[in-house]
């Protein structure tokens, strides 16, 4: 059975609602897109406005939400373009905390169980063949969002940007992906508040990683690399070996776990190179991270992927509940804007 409302883009599920976007306007539904009642607006004067226009310019201006967060104050966060903004929580309005000054928003933001929150700088940062990068920041917030500061900072020349920050409930680690070249793809993680860096895996696209799937005995991750084949990895916690799973379509942006049951899901993009030349954007699932399937497709839409971005597949916060999963397409047919729930 599938459930569809168009014209949005999914950001958060809680026990009775889902929050979505449309424009720079967030609302929030029941679990079937029905009573949709507005929940805020963020305030950005510029990008509020441009978003009122053709869904072409908002792909083309990179002009979205992108990750949303309920804080345990009630507070709202959402990261959007060049800023991470805020609403307390009997307030309709969110405000920028946060101005990004180098790129445009950062891939993912990880809530700690103790409160605080951590993002890292996503920056164009050269090209990929580069050998020159700028220093790449960490940064954190300890009080809901409101202020943030630099916690760690990986030097000139090491790293190309940070792809995502995790938080680990088995070890109570804090994880972070990096790349893009062999050397600068990294998995690493913390267990004293980033006073120092454990580097497990790095050196090889097959390290090049943008989310990370937590489980008991592994950790699981898709690879997003153009130049290379992509595959789901599990990393064995014990001995440290990487064990690839199965291929995929191509390279892997996102991915989501729900905590409770295990099953966990991974989407692919279309990001057209010469090893990867598939059409498709898929949505892979599993029930324990380690046996894989392929449930779900669909066709990059016409518009250039260079100007109007890569046709993928992007999970809300909880995406996967009680037996469903809800996502949402972008630059693809038919579903573009649109949120799915399977």
């Amino acid at each position: 059975m599938t459930n569809s409302l168009s014209n949005a883009k999914a950001l958060y599920i809680d026990n009775k609602h889902i929050y979505l976007a449309k424009g720079y306007r967030v609302y929030r539904a029941d679990k079937n897109f029905k009573n949709l009642i507005f929940d805020g607006k963020i305030v950005d004067s510029k990008y509020s406005f441009l978003s009122h226009f053709s869904r072409l310019l908002n792909r083309l201006l990179r002009i979205e939400p992108s990750s949303m967060l309920i804080l345990a104050n009630g507070d709202r966060l959402v990261s959007a373009k060049k800023g991470i903004f805020v609403a307390k929580k009997d307030s309709k309005e969110y405000i920028k905390t946060f101005s990004i000054v180098r790129g445009n928003k950062p891939l993912n933001i990880c809530l700690h169980p103790n409160g605080n929150l951590y993002f890292g700088e996503y920056i164009l940062n050269g090209r990929y063949a580069d050998t020159k990068r700028s220093e790449v920041n960490i940064y954190k917030s300890q009080d809901n969002g409101q202020t943030w500061s630099v916690c760690y900072t990986f030097p000139k020349n090491t790293i190309r940007h940070i792809h995502g920050v995790f938080y680990d409930k088995y070890t109570q680690k804090i994880w972070v992906t990096t790349g893009d070249r062999d050397s600068e793809c990294i998995i690493a993680n913390t267990s004293d508040d980033f006073k120092t860096l454990n580097i497990v895996k790095q050196g090889a696209q097959k390290y090049r990683a943008v989310s990370l799937l937590f489980y008991k005995e592994h950790i699981v991750y898709g690879t997003d690399t153009e130049h290379e084949k992509n595959y789901i990895y599990s990393i064995d916690r014990e001995t440290n070996t990487e064990t690839p799973l199965v291929e995929l379509q191509g390279s892997v942006l996102m991915a989501t776990q729900n905590q409770d049951t295990k099953e966990a899901a991974i989407s692919t993009a279309v990001e057209p190179s010469a090893i990867n030349k598939h059409n498709y954007a898929h949505v892979w699932f599993s029930k324990d991270g380690l046996k894989w399937e392929d449930i779900y497709c669909a066709k990059k839409d016409r518009w250039s992927a260079k100007y109007f971005q890569y046709g993928r597949i992007t999970f809300p916060f909880n995406a996967i509940q009680n037996g469903t999963i809800t996502f949402s397409g972008h630059a693809l047919e038919d579903i573009d804007n649109n949120i799915i729930k399977i």
